[in-house]
């Protein structure tokens, strides 16, 4: 599988995106006990919004969340 920001399969993106460091992610005590992943945007990030989080419970959601956003950022 290539990695190339035009490809349209969302999970090619996701992996370009982590791969470039375009996103940190990381464990964190999650509200109601346990770990939950947690995704921000790296230091000095230019892009839209260098504040982002986004947290999934685990690293399979964290993919579906961020391909997921990726579907509908090309929506837009």
């Amino acid at each position: 599988m290539t990695t190339h920001p035009a490809d349209p399969d969302p999970r090619v993106r996701v992996l370009d995106d982590l791969i470039h460091g375009r996103w940190v992610l990381t464990l964190e005590p999650a509200p109601g006990g346990g770990t939950e992943v947690v995704a921000y945007r790296p230091p000095g990030w230019t892009g839209p919004d260098p504040h982002e989080r986004l947290a999934a419970p685990d690293h399979a959601g964290m993919r579906e969340l961020l391909a997921r956003r990726h579907t509908t950022e090309a929506r837009e």
